[in-house]
């Protein structure tokens, strides 16, 4: 009788146990040249960059992406950075630090017509930063960030996905696997 319930068993075991497997990514560390941070990247990095018209002038920043592939349950991967001139933050600036992080999430969510789900500090080192998750077409759709001031260098990571992958072990992975050199 055991034997029985072996056999049934056993293939659900093996389907259940394999499925991690199919769905392991060839994650990569990424680092652009010249540049002094990096990443942990489910595949190839691609470069863009646009100038952008604020209230205080333009800012120019640089993007790296990586569409996510069939069965990455994240759809886009991004790790963004602007330079500030020197001078801009002074380590006493926390309120301007602060303020500067949250206009930054606003304009996200604001830019996705979406809800800001929450925001909470996670410094990186001595370096202020925060993590934030939205929600955006209809809760359907989700993006997860981290921000990061390092001197006068603002990092944003964005990792986008479906409401039901939301949970998924690789949004953390790639928003926690930033680094500098």
């Amino acid at each position: 009788m055991l034997k029985k319930y072996v056999v049934y068993i056993l293939p659900f075991l093996w389907l259940w146990l394999s499925i991690p497997l199919f769905s392991q990514q060839n994650w990569q560390k990424f680092s652009p040249p010249g540049q002094t941070f990096e990443v942990l990247s489910p595949g190839e990095m691609k470069n863009g960059e646009k100038n952008i018209m604020t209230d205080i002038g333009s800012i120019q920043p640089v993007t790296w992406l990586h569409q996510g592939t069939v069965g990455d349950p994240n759809y886009l991967y991004l790790v963004s950075y602007i330079d500030y001139a020197e001078g801009t933050f002074h380590q006493d600036s926390t309120e301007m630090i602060k303020e500067l992080m949250d206009v930054s999430i606003e304009t996200q969510v604001k830019t996705l017509s979406g809800d800001l789900v929450y925001q909470s500090e996670a410094p990186f080192g001595m370096y202020p930063g925060v993590i934030f998750r939205a929600s955006y077409n209809k809760n359907s759709a989700v993006v997860k960030g981290r921000i990061i001031l390092i001197r006068n260098r603002l990092y944003i990571l964005q990792v986008y996905t479906l409401s039901e992958k939301s949970l998924n072990p690789e949004m953390d992975k790639f928003l926690d696997s930033f680094k500098t050199k």
